[in-house]
């Protein structure tokens, strides 16, 4: 194991499955299968907090919290930048497991295109944030990171787009950010795009008018709850 966490792994009999979860469930457990590559048994612990509470709040919370700490290891010289990527790789391949199993009807609600502003790596917020939003109904186009402005409004000007989300890590990326917001009014003609802003650059007092967004948070819950009060 990466450390020494106390552990309780799924037990071999499927029918004491549920009641083992509850106890054993904790950001501390997950950052250490994260941190260890094991995508399998990080799902399973998703996945039984997905049983018991909304997607978003398992997100802002379990998930969130061992990310957390995944970072305050490698802060602290506990862990080094080779768990900090693997725990982040393991993650989203966590995430592709527990995707919602959606039905057509699903497929034609309204558009959100997510996307990382040029320059941003991160993906995990996006990966999160397009399951919640497909889960209430919205068809998403996760464009992924590192997007060019040009680009994404050049997609946005294809598509009857009803939401767009941007996310950047910190301030070094706002001149970029600001492009991206910029490019996806513009290609939008007459219609004004609402534009969501997430990401560790949310920390910045004032980021939402300075690169002219509607909101800037980095909260899933509160992503969800903007998304859903401009839904046409």
């Amino acid at each position: 194991m990466s450390d020494d966490l106390p552990m309780q792994l799924p037990p071999v009999d499927p029918r004491a499955a549920e009641a083992a979860a509850g106890a054993s469930l904790s950001p501390e457990l997950l950052a250490g299968l994260l941190a260890d590559g094991d995508d399998e048994l990080a799902a399973w612990a998703m996945r039984h907090a997905l049983a018991e509470a909304p997607r978003e709040a398992v997100f802002d919370g379990l998930v969130r919290d061992a990310m957390a700490i995944v970072g305050e290891r490698w802060a602290s010289g506990q862990w080094t930048v080779a768990e900090e990527h693997l725990a982040s790789r393991t993650l989203l391949r966590a995430l592709e497991r527990v995707r919602p199993s959606l039905g057509p009807e699903h497929r034609v609600g309204p558009v959100a295109v997510l996307a990382g502003a040029a320059g941003e790596q991160h993906m995990i917020g996006l990966a999160c944030l397009e399951q919640v939003l497909a889960e209430h109904g919205w068809t998403v186009a996760n464009l992924g990171a590192d997007l060019p402005a040009g680009d994404l409004g050049a997609f946005v000007g294809r598509n009857d787009v009803a939401l767009v989300a941007l996310s950047a890590a910190d301030a070094s990326l706002v001149g970029q950010l600001a492009e991206s917001v910029r490019e996806a009014r513009g290609a939008a003609g007459g219609r004004r795009i609402p534009v969501l802003v997430g990401g560790m650059v949310t920390s910045h007092p004032g980021i939402a008018e300075a690169v002219e967004a509607d909101r800037a948070t980095r909260s899933i819950t509160e992503a969800l709850a903007f998304a859903e009060s401009v839904r046409a």
